[in-house]
């Protein structure tokens, strides 16, 4: 597989994870787990029963599963971790025989099991003489997306964008203008200043290769937005230029910076913003939408939109 198709699995995937909470990460979990974990069986609250404890499990190993994934906007700290996995632990054998393993499966958003966590887990382990118990966070998730077949990966994210862009579709970017035209005004306050040259802008938000080279050569598409807006009333392009840097804005507060390859993440994350609802049910929708969003994105990359400008530091 090319360095390009693993490069868009990889990030599509983490732009999950930063987004899953709740319900929406259970099911990430579960699908992911039924594809990798041979014999991984979800489990489903039943009224007054409940679950048990368990939110899936391999019956034949007698390894049971807990999920857990907090609102973006929230922090699972040590002592919480601790009490959630030990809490969930103790009603297992209330229901469930044969608890064998246990993993408490948890949305770390990449910042790492804590070490009070971990600590407790094996020290469950022992205490209950079970042949493993561990925390499982997004870096493992990461690893075992990664090694299923490409066929799989395009289920849970959909399909990716090619290297060639010479069959785009015009009628897609004008869809997804006008899908941006739809969307409720945000006030926002432009830069004023030229755009920059393009390589002075990728390395100033530590854009790296190859988002750096995906956003040069998208560029060569603009004109098919030029010629788009020419034929709508001039008030779109503003529209379009104030979504995009809102989005931008908001993509700041769901990728911290502190994320390793943030900005990079963060262009993936805008792409598939830029996509309607109504075409993310098929993976060769998403293909061609993909597509569509980054010649969008570089012209507003471009025209400083999208990202810090060089002459300025963020107001992040």
């Amino acid at each position: 597989m090319s360095s390009h198709d693993d490069f868009w699995y990889r990030m599509l995937f983490k732009v999950k994870l930063y987004e899953a909470y709740g319900t929406s990460f259970q099911q990430l979990v579960n699908q992911l787990f039924q594809y990798s974990v041979e014999g991984f069986q979800a489990i489903k609250p039943w009224g007054n029963w409940g679950d048990g404890g368990n939110d899936g499990w391999v019956e034949s190993t007698g390894s049971y599963y807990q999920v857990h994934g907090l609102l973006p906007t929230s922090k699972l700290n040590a002592v919480e971790a601790v009490k959630k996995a030990v809490g969930d632990f103790e009603k297992l054998p209330e229901k469930w025989d044969n608890v064998n393993n246990y993993y408490f499966v948890y949305n770390d958003r990449y910042s790492g099991a804590p070490a009070p966590l971990v600590a407790d887990l094996q020290k469950l382990k022992k205490d209950r003489g079970l042949s493993n118990a561990k925390a499982i966070v997004g870096a493992d998730l990461e690893a075992m997306f990664m090694t299923l077949d490409p066929s799989i990966r395009q289920v849970i994210v959909g399909g990716i964008p090619s290297c060639n862009i010479s069959h785009i579709d015009p009628r897609s970017v004008g869809e997804l203008l006008t899908h941006l035209a739809d969307k409720d005004d945000v006030p926002l306050s432009f830069l004023n200043e030229p755009a920059p040259d393009f390589s002075e802008k990728i390395a100033f938000n530590g854009l790296s290769d190859p988002v750096g080279r995906y956003l040069k050569i998208y560029s060569y598409q603009s004109s098919t937005i030029d010629e788009f807006l020419r034929r709508r009333d001039t008030g779109l392009s503003q529209a379009i230029s104030k979504e995009i840097a809102n989005l931008y804005d908001k993509s700041k507060t769901i990728i911290p910076e502190s994320q390793e390859g943030a900005p990079n993440i963060r262009y993936v994350w805008i792409v598939d913003q830029l996509i309607p609802e109504v075409m993310r049910q098929h993976p060769h929708s998403m293909k061609a939408y993909r597509e569509a969003a980054q010649v969008i994105l570089s012209k507003y990359f471009e025209a400083c939109d999208a990202y810090e400008h060089p002459g300025r530091a963020s107001t992040a």
